[in-house]
């Protein structure tokens, strides 16, 4: 499938100028008839529904659009919950530090604020320059008591995209877990999970994955899988007694209170997907989608729409925030309207007025009015986007 067959997958796009997938994606036809398929089956079947091969599609869709493997992927509802996940496994005590940055999103700070309160731990906190992260600065704060790094990949105020190999190489030669939030990137960016040096990474299904909401999954390294145990356990991230848990509950000397070992690799961290497959139906589907379109393509494409919005918006006089060299792009473009936030939120609204659905966000002093381009988008919803932004910065 070439990437200008995936529109008509998106009936979305046909109704509104769509241009925020940072915020919520749109949902193919494809995700949407597995999920139909999904729920007429479980109307007479619905242990072979719920039961059936979808998380397996799943975790293998996963592993492949991240260049891992089916064992390393564990599937979970969203990044928000993943990121509590891997922050709750990692021990932390009195004199650690954490690392961050100042451009996250509350999801990749919060479990560790209240955490290091408890345990009177510090988090040590990277500052942005000009809207970028320097992987430099972050390694800089890292010392013999760092027991994390926690970033995202791409910033959701600005769309910069960070180089977290670099990152990734110090943790490893420190022996320091690495979390990373992607859920700006994959999708539409390529991102390979061993390359980067993550030891986890969080990615919900809703944004640039297309996925119905209440899907993701995270991948998990060996050597976090190894090292670190998941507070939370029941059913699917424990190994069952005997061959299956059907076997297990049908077996009279099945006994509740006892010592249940984990799964190995990344399935002991996996929550909230337990009869879970119509969520795993339609992100399987949409992984599917995604990868017969080709990561590279899907790129190429999106990328290209980017810089047509950049262009579109410098010709009218409007300040692009995003960074715009090459490695540091993604398919976010913010600009910013010269008239504050107030000014951006009206824009925003007079947009949304006109049928262009974009979005306004800010951190520590950085943002705009964000513009999301994805494969599915076409020069023509750029172009809308121009013609109904021209009249409101002259009003």
């Amino acid at each position: 499938m070439s990437t200008a067959n995936l529109r008509p997958a998106f009936p979305g796009v046909g109704r509104r100028t769509f241009l925020d997938s940072a915020s919520i994606g749109l949902v193919s036809t494809a995700a949407r008839d597995a999920i139909a398929a999904f729920l007429a089956r479980a109307e007479h079947d619905p242990q072979g529904a719920h039961h059936g091969d979808a998380f397996a599609r799943a975790r293998a869709a996963a592993a492949a659009l991240i260049g891992a493997t089916p064992e390393t992927i564990a599937l979970i509802p969203s990044t928000s919950l993943a990121l509590n996940i891997a922050a709750d496994a990692i021990p932390l005590a009195a004199g650690d530090n954490v690392v961050t940055t100042d451009l996250e999103f509350m999801s990749v700070v919060v479990p560790w604020v209240e955490k290091a309160r408890v345990a009177g731990a510090e988090i040590r906190v990277a500052r942005h320059r000009d809207g970028r992260i320097a992987p430099d600065d972050v390694i800089a704060l890292m010392d013999g008591r760092t027991r994390a790094v926690t970033l995202s990949a791409v910033q959701w105020t600005n769309g910069f995209r960070m180089d977290v190999a670099p990152i990734g190489r110090a943790c490893r030669d420190r022996d320091v877990p690495f979390v990373l939030d992607a859920i700006q990137q994959i999708g539409v960016v390529p991102f390979d999970a061993v390359e980067s040096g993550a030891d986890f990474v969080a990615c919900g299904g809703h944004k640039w994955l297309c996925s119905p909401a209440a899907t993701g999954f995270a991948y998990v390294s060996r050597r976090f899988a190894e090292r670190f145990r998941p507070s939370l356990s029941y059913v699917p991230t424990s190994r069952p007694p005997l061959a299956s848990w059907q076997a297990s509950w049908t077996d009279p000397a099945y006994d509740p209170i006892r010592t249940y070992e984990l799964k190995p690799a990344a399935a002991r961290f996996e929550q909230g997907v337990h009869h879970g497959g119509l969520g795993a139906t339609g992100l399987a589907a949409s992984l599917a989608l995604l990868l017969e379109a080709g990561p590279a393509a899907v790129w190429d494409r999106a990328r290209s729409l980017a810089d047509r919005v950049a262009g579109g918006v410098a010709t009218l006089g409007l300040a692009v925030v995003s960074p715009l060299e090459p490695a540091a792009r993604s398919g976010i473009t913010v600009f910013a309207t010269g008239r504050g936030p107030a000014g951006d939120l009206a824009v925003k609204e007079g947009l949304a007025a006109a049928g262009v659905d974009v979005n306004v966000r800010y951190t520590s002093g950085v943002g705009g009015v964000r513009v999301s381009t994805h494969a599915y988008n076409d020069e023509d919803d750029v172009d809308r986007f121009l013609d109904a932004l021209r009249p409101l910065l002259a009003a």
